[in-house]
């Protein structure tokens, strides 16, 4: 096993930026010792890691340490087949035909949004649009109520704090937030319990008579509220944001509608939403010449892999028209994010919708792009923007 190295996911300089730290952590150390965990950075074993559940386990390393309060299983904290299980009961929301058949209404959500903001000339891409729209639509696909809209992202922000761990994950307002949604959820459920309706809880109610127990169902749904919408809205500002870094992949765009979806995928590779979760070793294993003991949390660095230069060329390059392009920022395997499709679709949208109402697209003179920072989830608070209006 490497020498512990002075790298860790909690610096707030490698928050900021981290793709020089993976950079040095591929050449120098790609199965290095990083305070009490092992971080993995290569592309080949990255996606070894996520193909084999079975060394590297879910359900014995990953936000169980960092969300307590989170005391159910849940998906991302399980294995096959229990894992498996648990993924039967939502994937119906998101088949391919699902998600096609929500396309007109993203596309009316986006549209609505957009017009509120169009006479001004201003735009937060995150508070006026990232953020709004796949919470939105995760509350519709959930049937819940949008007037609680708020206290989704309120919610889902501190959730997504403490999967960064630290103090802050661990504070009161986490507790908080999780006694609210639970409180919210179990009425919820009880409710469709007596009165179906013809929405997801209820569908959900009916598949899951193998898990009857409210309190899993109620982690279930936080998992999906977290998950539908977190990746989604850092997918369209990191995405926004790497346009506005890269003119001449903007004026590739704008010039070419045809490139959004490779554009997309880039984005995803790039700037990855999702830097990394944890496994847990179930036996010794050895993995890029280094021996792990049993027991050990492994970090798996999804943004590192994302920028292997022996998978992709000129790794660090934005390249609108990439291809192949097989990112991990969905993950791979068992695994694979459940969301992708609806993810992609909500960034097509967005992307394509604003290119066509808004000219000159550009960064706001009198305001400062805000980073969100966190060692797990990587996105933007804000990114204020300015166009002519139309």
């Amino acid at each position: 096993m490497s020498e512990a190295t002075a790298y860790s996911p909690f610096a707030t300089e490698v928050m900021v930026d981290p793709y020089p730290h993976y950079d040095w952590l591929r050449r120098e150390q790609p199965v290095a010792w990083v305070e009490e965990f092992v971080a993995v950075s290569r592309y080949r074993d990255v996606e070894t890691v996520l193909r084999d559940p079975g060394t590297f386990s879910s359900r014995l390393g990953n936000t169980r340490e960092v969300m307590p309060a989170v005391a159910n299983t849940t998906m991302i904290t399980s294995d096959p087949p229990e894992h498996t299980a648990l993924r039967g009961l939502v994937n119906r929301a998101f088949t391919p035909r699902m998600v096609a058949a929500m396309e007109e209404h993203i596309r009316a959500i986006t549209a609505q949004l957009l017009d509120r903001v169009a006479p001004t000339g201003h735009i937060d891409v995150v508070g006026d649009l990232a953020h709004p729209l796949p919470v939105t639509v995760i509350a519709e696909i959930m049937g819940v109520d949008l007037d609680r809209r708020d206290d989704f992202k309120r919610w889902s922000d501190d959730a997504v704090a403490a999967l960064g761990g630290g103090a802050y994950g661990q504070s009161d307002r986490m507790g908080e937030s999780l006694a609210e949604f639970d409180t919210y959820f179990r009425e919820l459920i009880e409710t469709r319990r007596r009165h179906p309706r013809d929405d997801f809880v209820s569908q959900l109610l009916v598949k899951a008579e193998a898990v009857p127990d409210a309190g899993q169902l109620v982690t279930l749904l936080f998992l999906l509220l977290v998950a539908g919408h977190e990746t989604t809205t850092n997918l369209i500002g990191n995405g926004t944001l790497a346009l506005l870094q890269h003119p001449e992949a903007l004026a590739a765009v704008q010039a070419d509608r045809g490139l959004i979806p490779s554009y997309i995928e880039e984005a995803l590779r790039w700037d990855t939403p999702v830097q990394g979760l944890y496994r847990t070793t179930t036996r010794e294993v050895v993995l890029a010449g280094s021996r792990i003991a049993a027991g050990t949390k492994v970090l798996v660095l999804y943004g590192s892999a994302n920028r292997d230069a022996e998978i992709f060329p000129a790794a660090d390059r934005f390249d609108v028209r990439r291809n192949p392009n097989p990112h991990l920022a969905f993950a791979i395997g068992v695994h694979f994010c459940l969301g992708a499709q609806l993810a992609r679709l909500e960034g097509r949208i967005t992307t394509t919708m604003m290119l066509e109402r808004f000219h000159r697209l550009h960064f706001d003179p009198e305001a400062e792009v805000e980073r969100a920072l966190n060692p797990t989830v990587r996105g933007l608070r804000c990114l204020p923007l300015v166009f002519d209006a139309p």
